[in-house]
């Protein structure tokens, strides 16, 4: 059975790098697909949806091309709040609706929690039915928990 109710979500706790780098580092969508798993291209939009300069800000739209288990999907968000070195979220404007969002989180003096929440139904609707099955769902929050350790990974790097 299909589990529409939750949201997905991966969490991870990175040590040895402040949270304010952790957070600059996404705000930088032109290195998106260095750690991100599953994300083919990742691009600003100005208003007539063609490639902006790629700031995250408030208001900025962007463009994500997914592709995981045989599909591929595009999906725009629109960013809603930008709050470093806290908080990072979105509303999915086409390809989805729905939130997301990025919470940097002090864990002691030498570590930081990182988590990705992001709560959405798929356009069209038969691949929203697909995208909620367990299967799905569990190689979805698979991606996102590898993203995750890329993402120190990438963080770590000179």
């Amino acid at each position: 059975m299909a589990d529409k109710t939750r949201p997905f979500r991966a969490s991870y706790l990175i040590s040895g790098v402040e949270a304010e780098r952790i957070f600059a580092e996404l705000l930088r969508l032109d290195r998106f697909s260095e750690w991100a798993v599953g994300l083919r291209r990742a691009r600003a939009l100005d208003a007539a949806g063609n490639e902006a300069a790629p700031e995250i800000r408030p208001g900025a739209n962007l463009e994500f091309t997914l592709s995981a288990a045989g599909f591929t999907h595009k999906v725009v968000s629109a960013v809603t709040a930008v709050e470093p070195p806290r908080r990072l979220e979105w509303r999915y404007e086409k390809g989805a609706t729905g939130t997301g969002g990025w919470l940097v989180e002090q864990e002691g003096k030498e570590a930081v929690r990182l988590t990705l929440s992001t709560d959405y139904r798929v356009r069209p609707a038969w691949l929203d039915r697909i995208a909620h099955r367990p299967f799905f769902r569990g190689l979805t929050e698979d991606l996102l928990g590898r993203s995750l350790r890329r993402f120190e990974e990438h963080l770590k790097k000179p």
